[in-house]
């Protein structure tokens, strides 16, 4: 599994690279904060996978999973889901919602 820190997530995201980037939270979470530009597919539903590859548009884009932070094993739970499906290009972005606003300096995600 592949490691994304701060950092590298703003620069792909400042460059606008072509990924795709998941909160994996359940909805209620989503609503309250999330990174912008990001999508919401819980990890704990039934067809994740499904759900993941008809957003990705296949297997081969480049996803970034995320939950609330460090100590939310949920990106983490998201990214083996999705490599194990056969997806090729995964990461997990551990800092998630709470560092993202922490060192960004945003408060809500539009």
């Amino acid at each position: 599994m592949n490691i994304l820190s701060y950092d590298q997530l703003k620069k792909i995201k400042d460059v606008k690279e072509d990924f795709l980037l998941i909160n994996v939270l359940p909805a209620a979470y989503f609503d309250t904060a999330h990174i912008p530009d990001s999508i919401n597919i819980p990890v704990k539903q039934a067809d994740f996978e499904a759900q993941v590859e008809g957003a990705a548009g296949g297997k081969d884009k480049k996803i970034v999973a995320y939950c609330a932070g460090f100590h939310c094993p949920a990106s983490h739970e998201a990214a083996e889901k999705l490599e194990k499906a056969g997806f090729t290009n995964v990461y997990a972005y551990e800092g998630g919602t709470k560092e993202w606003q922490e060192k960004s300096g945003a408060r809500q995600a539009a």
